[in-house]
Order: structure tokens, then C-alpha cells, then sequence
């Protein structure tokens, strides 16, 4: 069952070694992998790192419970950030750096933090180069985990030559996902661990609706090149990249960035762009065909209409689940597994990066990453069938999870049982802009 804990910022600790305690005590791990949330520093105080990236008095709570109640067990806490993230500045935004030094202090070669990137890069004149002076990289190596068929994303194999992400090369993405070939590149680590606890962030997020335990286990993968966002184009044209409204414009503005990315054009068009684009917002004002602000532009399947990205964040989860230490998928559990997410502060609107603050001093728990993230939706007043990470859930393929009704199902708010159907919690998080009316659980009207 999923549990909620509110007013939780006064009593992290205590909750967190309650919920270990009882989700885990049959559990004898050896290796612990904690697996927070470190997707990027704050780069604009509108957006700041506490609605961004796991709490440290989390990550610091469960660390602590977790090599206090296995004194045998060793602890990795790593995550793979955003290509582009500097991790020492996030540890320094977050007081990441003294809940490390305290624990290393305390507690020696059992503990270890790392940021898990096979690579990382910094931004020069909007490109990409790789910084090769910051220590990154998982210690214990990669392996290509090779699901075949059995990926969610085989169904779409057929329009593998379309699979994309921004800022990778697409035929590097393309060339891991064929018809019966989807491979991913998983930390060691990860596979190695006895035991996962996964850290998220509770934010709305602009490809998936939402991001909470599911989408959070991106991270386990080190390289992003492996990881299909999105289809090229829309949906008339096979694609989920954007809306069909304005196809043309949205495919004319990718098309032209990918072409004079990082050259001195970018710059000279800019001008006529901004002309081309207020013209459209004035014709999307007058027309109201639908509830996205007049002025926001799909980029990178960023709406509600994305159904790649759901198959992609299944097929990690199911490599947690039941991928073994040397990268063969098994028909059963491979690895206890338990979900603490961190809502102390939470985000909402353009997240995952642009996530603005939600005060929901909430803790959210439970075994099930499916049914946590039905609550996170309900909870944020969004119709959990609405969002298709939680609503193609009788499509994954893995044992266990994801066998509920939402409607029927129950939880635990503070020790007291209740039907989520019934709960009263609605935060009303503002949707990221490709969901707005299209994700809320009251829809509002388009305006006469």
C-alpha cells in the first residue's frame, strides 16, 4: 500500500526509518543503491534547485537508515544527470557537499556518492563539449542490457528510423532500438545492487505529465544516446514529436535550429523567427483551437500526445525489476526495491527543468512505482488516466507491478486508510504547458 506523510519536513528522519524498517525487514542486501534525482544545477533562481532535484535531508535520512538497519551492507547514492549538469556546483546549491562529508566521517568506505555519466560535457556557443577534467563515471563499469521483443518499445520498431532525443545523435539512438534489438547502457552499479531505493523528485514534467518513481529511473542509464524520446514529427506523419496544428511551423523551426546550430546564422535569423512567431501566437489567440498558451512551442514530443517516452521509462524499470547482475532479463524479482518521494518542496508547470516551487511538505512511499505515481497525479489534481505513464500500466511487462484499479485503490495518509477515489488532496499543480487542459481532473473550458 502506498502511504503519504504530511507535514514532513519537521520529521523526515523519523519517517524514513519508520518506512524502511517495515518495507525491508525481511531484506538482507549487501549492496544498496539509493538512486536520487540530480537531473541539473539552478541555472535561474526562477527555477531553483529545490523544486528540481531530490532533498538532501532525504537523501541524507534514507542513507543513514539504510546503513543503520544493514550494518553489513555497503551504499552507493548516484545518479546519471543531464549531459550538460555540473554536479559539484548542484552539491554546492543543494548542502549536498556537508551531508557527504558528515557520512563519510561517520561512516567510512561503507558509504560513497557518484555521479554515474559515462560522460560529461559543458556548453560552448551552444555546443556540446566534453569536460573530461570532473571526476564522473561508475566505477564498477556499463553493460548493454539487450531486452529483444520483450521492450516496450517493439511495438513501434517498425518507426525506429524516426526514435530521437535532443542534444545526442539520433543515429546512435536509432542503431540501439531495431525490430527484436533494444539496448540500453545500465550502470553496474545498479545491476549489482541487492537493493534499490528510489529517490525521486515529485515534479510535473513536460514529456511525461508527470516524473515520480517511474520516469526518475532514467538515471540507472549511462548514456542518453540509448534512450528514444520521442518519434520525428506528427501524427498525420507518423510521429509524436509535436501537434498536428502548426506542424509545418514546428517542423520548419526544428529542421532550421538543427541546421545552424552553433553557427552565426542562428544569430541572423533570430529576428525574422520572432516575427514568424508572433504572427502564428496571433492566429492561435484568435483561433482558441485549444488550451496551450498562445506562445508555447512543442519541442521534443513535450505534450500530452508523446507515446514513446512511456515505453522507454517501462523498459528501465522492468531492467531494475528483473534484469540480473550480468544483463539477462529473468521472469522474476531480481533485487529488492522500495520508493521514497521527495515532496518536501515540489514542482510544478515546465518541469523537469523549469519546475516552479510547490510547498507540499509531503513524503510519498511504497513498492509499486505505478501506484506511487497514480497518487502523485491525483494528489497534483490530475486524472491519473490522463497521463500514459501511469495509464498504460496493464502493458508493462514485468511481474507485479502495475495490477490495480486506481479507482478502487487505497492508501495511507498518516496511519488513517482512505480510497484515493475519495481523497480530498488536490495541490493543483499547474500542468506543464503541452498538458494544459488536457491532464486536470476538472478540465477547464476553452474560453467563447
Amino acid at each position: 500500500m502506498t502511504t503519504l506523510h504530511t507535514n514532513a519536513a519537521a520529521r523526515v528522519e523519523r519517517i524514513v526509518r519508520a518506512q524502511l524498517s517495515a518495507a525491508l525487514a525481511g531484506a538482507r542486501p549487501r549492496r544498496i543503491l539509493i538512486k536520487p534525482n540530480w537531473v541539473m544545477h539552478e541555472v535561474d533562481p526562477r527555477w531553483p534547485i529545490a523544486a528540481m532535484i531530490t532533498d538532501s535531508r532525504v537523501v541524507d535520512a534514507v542513507a543513514r537508515g539504510c546503513l543503520d538497519q544493514f550494518p553489513t551492507a555497503t551504499v552507493l547514492v548516484g545518479d546519471c544527470p543531464e549531459l550538460r549538469a555540473s554536479w559539484p556546483l548542484m552539491r554546492r546549491q543543494s548542502g549536498l557537499d556537508a551531508v557527504i562529508e558528515r557520512l563519510v566521517a561517520e561512516y567510512g568506505d561503507r558509504i560513497a556518492f557518484r555521479d554515474l555519466r559515462k560522460e560529461v560535457c559543458r556548453e560552448v556557443d551552444g555546443r556540446l563539449v566534453p569536460e573530461d577534467s570532473v571526476e564522473h563515471g561508475d566505477a564498477a563499469g556499463y553493460r548493454e542490457v539487450q531486452l529483444r521483443a520483450t521492450s516496450h518499445l517493439e511495438p513501434l520498431s517498425s518507426q525506429a528510423d524516426a526514435f530521437s532525443i535532443h542534444d545526442h545523435d539520433v543515429n546512435t539512438t536509432r542503431q540501439y532500438h531495431r525490430p527484436g534489438d533494444h539496448r540500453y547502457l545500465v550502470c553496474q552499479s545498479v545491476l549489482d545492487a541487492d537493493l534499490i531505493v528510489n529517490l525521486p523528485k515529485w515534479k510535473a514534467h513536460s514529456k511525461a505529465g508527470l516524473t515520480g518513481a517511474l520516469k526518475n529511473l532514467v538515471g540507472i542509464n549511462g548514456d542518453k544516446s540509448y534512450l528514444p524520446h520521442f518519434r520525428r514529427g506528427s501524427p498525420k506523419w507518423g510521429g509524436d514529436e509535436y501537434v498536428d496544428d502548426g506542424r509545418w511551423l514546428y517542423w520548419l523551426q526544428n529542421n532550421l535550429h538543427l541546421m545552424v546550430k552553433g553557427t552565426i546564422a542562428l544569430d541572423l535569423l533570430r529576428p525574422a523567427w520572432r516575427i514568424v512567431k508572433s504572427i502564428e501566437n496571433a492566429r492561435r489567440r484568435r483561433a482558441r483551437t485549444r488550451a496551450m498558451p498562445a506562445d508555447f512551442y512543442v519541442v521534443g514530443g513535450s505534450w500530452y500526445g508523446n507515446q514513446t517516452l512511456w515505453r522507454m521509462v517501462y523498459d528501465l524499470n522492468l531492467v531494475v525489476q528483473c534484469v540480473d547482475r550480468h544483463g539477462a532479463l529473468q521472469p522474476s524479482p531480481q533485487r529488492d526495491y522500495f520508493c521514497i518521494v521527495d515532496g518536501l518542496v515540489s514542482g510544478g508547470g515546465d518541469g523537469p527543468l523549469k519546475a516552479t516551487p510547490v510547498d507540499t511538505d509531503m513524503l510519498i512511499c511504497g513498492h509499486d512505482p505505478f501506484a506511487v505515481d497514480a497518487v502523485l497525479a491525483w494528489c497534483m489534481g490530475f486524472d491519473p488516466d490522463a497521463i500514459p505513464l501511469v495509464e498504460r500500466r496493464h502493458q508493462y511487462l514485468g511481474p507485479q507491478w502495475g495490477t490495480f484499479d486506481w479507482r478502487t485503490m487505497r492508501l495511507e495518509v498518516d496511519g488513517r486508510i482512505t480510497a484515493l477515489a475519495e481523497s480530498s488532496i488536490n495541490f493543483a499543480f499547474e500542468p506543464p504547458p503541452g498538458w494544459l487542459g488536457h491532464v486536470e481532473r476538472h478540465r477547464p473550458q476553452p474560453a467563447a
